[in-house]
């Protein structure tokens, strides 16, 4: 089994491939993650005869669905075959289960409208912000609008239903679990979209018109942007470096993740071969403490070959539930151009909850807290490597 990560910014873009050839993509960072990385090793999928198996988008946020909203728009224009992708895992506003009126009122559709070209306007800023070079004036295409357009298989393996965990699935010789999201986030869900609609026209009625899984999708790209991370500053002058932490010992801990569209991602084990791999995208560290602890106590083994950091290593989302796993490689992915992920005391997590073996910190960027941690006296002691970009595009690890 190969999992690559590639340069997806401050996003995610995850290509699996596994020992039988099946093709797994999860999530596909900004549209230039896929124009410069991604879309030549999905044209090497086609040369080889295959497809992309299973196409995963976690949750609805411009650094984890922009570049599949790009692949989808090339499958539209003919780039690709539209077989190319078998299914897609991605919960959207069709999976709220709210109750709908077939065909809406004009005032209602006018709000509607106004509200997805208003969010629509803030998205493209958050595009411009982090420098994406493939922001168009067409850029107002939706995934959800994509799926539809294209008739790709869409959560078919969950006949339709929302996805959530704890669930099972299968895929040829793999073996997948849902950890999350629990099914409490599509109620809040539910509430916030409901309000949202209902402050500008009290009466509002939901319809089954496309128009709404575009203006739900701009609505938590926008709730997405605000979002204020507590991460620790690794200057040369911070009190709590990595090295004091880890020699004090102590686990910094800060109030968790209860970000809407965070809590929201859909996070997942594979298994294949005796491989076990932990894919974890933007979700909470409450809910991912909850769903590894219900699976321990069932007897399930909380040791992985691979494990991936919650939302790019960003502390709030990477605490209690390290204490509770191991791995042989633990993967960050970010380039820290914004919320100045990692935090050091992430990192301080994955060494002190697996002290007795040895693990690999791997980075798909070079990041400053390359710095803090590339030390090689620690590493003696506190039984740690790095590995760093290995590839032009990224880090591709072999398990």
């Amino acid at each position: 089994m190969k999992v690559k990560f590639f340069n997806a910014k401050n996003g995610d873009a995850i290509h699996l491939v596994t020992d039988t050839e099946k093709n797994i993509l999860l999530d596909m960072g900004y549209p230039e993650t896929y124009s410069k990385y991604m879309k030549k090793h999905i044209m090497k999928i086609c040369d080889d005869n295959h497809k992309v198996d299973l196409l995963v988008i976690s949750h609805i946020d411009q650094d984890h669905i922009g570049g599949a909203i790009s692949f989808l728009r090339d499958i539209s224009k003919n780039e690709f075959e539209r077989k190319i992708v078998n299914e897609i895992w991605h919960n959207s506003y069709r999976h709220l289960n709210l109750s709908q009126v077939k065909n809406i009122g004009y005032e209602d559709y006018k709000v509607l409208r106004t509200l997805k070209e208003n969010f629509e306007a803030e998205n493209r800023k958050e595009l411009s912000s982090v420098g994406d070079k493939e922001i168009s004036a067409k850029q107002g295409s939706t995934l959800a609008g994509l799926i539809y357009k294209l008739g790709i298989s869409w959560n078919e393996t969950f006949e339709g239903r929302p996805i959530s965990g704890i669930r099972k699935a299968s895929l040829g010789g793999l073996n997948i679990t849902i950890l999350t999201p629990n099914l409490t986030i599509f109620e809040k869900l539910k509430r916030f979209w409901r309000n949202e609609l209902l402050t500008l026209k009290f009466d509002f009625q939901f319809g089954e018109d496309e128009l709404f899984d575009d203006a739900y999708e701009f609505y938590l790209l926008n709730e997405a942007v605000v979002e204020n991370d507590v991460t620790m500053n690794i200057s040369s002058d911070t009190v709590d470096k990595f090295q004091d932490l880890l020699e004090s010992g102590i686990n910094k801990e800060v109030a968790g993740d209860r970000s809407i569209t965070n809590t929201s991602s859909i996070s997942l084990i594979i298994e294949e071969n005796g491989k076990r791999v932990l894919l974890t995208a933007d979700a909470t560290d409450e809910d991912l403490y909850d769903a590894l602890k219900s699976l321990s106590n069932k007897g399930v083994s909380m040791d992985f070959d691979l494990i991936k950091l919650s939302h790019h290593g960003a502390l709030k989302s990477n605490m209690k539930w390290l204490s509770i796993v191991t791995a042989k490689y633990y993967v960050i992915s970010t380039d820290s151009n914004k919320h100045n992920h990692p935090d050091v005391g992430s990192i301080v997590h994955v060494i002190i909850n697996n002290k007795e073996n040895h693990k690999t910190i791997c980075f798909n960027n070079y990041v400053k807290t390359i710095e803090e941690v590339n030390n090689p006296v620690l590493m003696e002691i506190y039984n740690y490597s790095i590995l760093l970009p290995n590839q032009d595009w990224g880090i591709e690890i072999e398990l």
